[in-house]
């Protein structure tokens, strides 16, 4: 019977072990996610267009949709915001920092100029200082609202055609918006352009920001790219192509239970069994 004891104690220190590893394991992955997530998602920047022909009611008009777009947006982002005259109400990046954004557009007031170059470099720069110092992962994606032309760089509308070409070079979506009819010169030049002429068709526009692809993109795949395609298509059903490390390919079944995942499951299932096995056997020692 003192053996019998013994073991019991030495299974369920065993036990505790075993579930100790476990759980740890899975805190592991947990706070990797949490990482990847901090890493990861969109950045938006937000130019805002506050000069003196926005006065009256087109901002009140940007305001509110602005501030419905804000309301309902996505958690774990960045949000970046600089009106084009009003400087003390920038916001550099922030993640979940659409509180911060929306107070800024709540203070916003007409007056000024419409400085939409210098406004893209300063985008620009903060982009890269948060590539640098932060994150080089996210996607950053650029919504520029305006109602008018460039009135201070001296190449004028060219200049901002320019600048926003250079952004999408270094990999930044430029959503830009025209509003009241005015700002069509980015069309052909932003990743995506929509026109809005008031309230209602610029929450549409904004409700279109996050598409991943830009419904008027040119799709192109390489050669290489129909070849993976064409492979891809012969396999068997529940296969895909693996490359390993040094370049060769086979087939790998998608189904099939991850080892990590097996190899919990089974460990499990030897504690549940052998915990079984010492009821019985105890029952069957203290038994007449």
């Amino acid at each position: 019977m003192k053996n019998l004891s013994s073991l019991l104690v030495l299974f369920v220190i065993a036990n505790c072990l075993i579930f100790n590893a476990i759980f740890a394991q899975d805190s592991e992955f947990s706070e990797l996610d949490a990482e990847f997530a901090s890493q990861t998602g969109t950045a938006y920047t937000i130019i805002f267009d506050d000069s003196g022909s926005m006065e009256g009611g087109k901002l009140s008009q940007a305001k509110q949709a602005f501030r419905w777009w804000l309301e309902k947006a996505e958690p774990n982002n960045a949000w970046c915001f600089l009106p084009m005259n009003r400087r003390s109400l920038d916001v550099e990046f922030v993640k979940n920092g659409e509180s911060q954004v929306l107070k800024a557009v709540d203070k916003l007031r007409v007056g000024g100029m419409t400085p939409i170059v210098a406004t893209l470099e300063r985008a620009f720069k903060m982009i890269n200082k948060r590539r640098e110092t932060v994150t080089p992962y996210e996607r950053h994606l650029l919504i520029l609202l305006t109602d008018g032309h460039e009135t201070k760089h001296p190449g004028g509308n060219p200049a901002v055609c320019e600048m926003v070409s250079k952004l999408r070079m270094e990999g930044v979506e430029v959503f830009g918006i025209g509003f009241h009819g005015q700002g069509d010169y980015l069309d052909g030049f932003a990743t995506h352009f929509v026109a809005a002429n008031n309230r209602e068709e610029l929450q549409r526009s904004l409700a279109n920001v996050d598409a991943e692809v830009p419904l008027d993109i040119e799709f192109r795949i390489s050669a290489e790219e129909e070849k993976a395609m064409a492979r891809v298509s012969a396999l068997p059903l529940g296969k895909e192509v693996r490359t390993s490390h040094d370049g060769a390919e086979g087939e790998e079944g998608y189904c099939s239970i991850p080892e990590a995942e097996v190899s919990q499951v089974g460990i499990v299932l030897v504690v549940v069994v052998g915990i079984f096995v010492l009821v019985f056997v105890a029952k069957r020692a203290v038994s007449p």
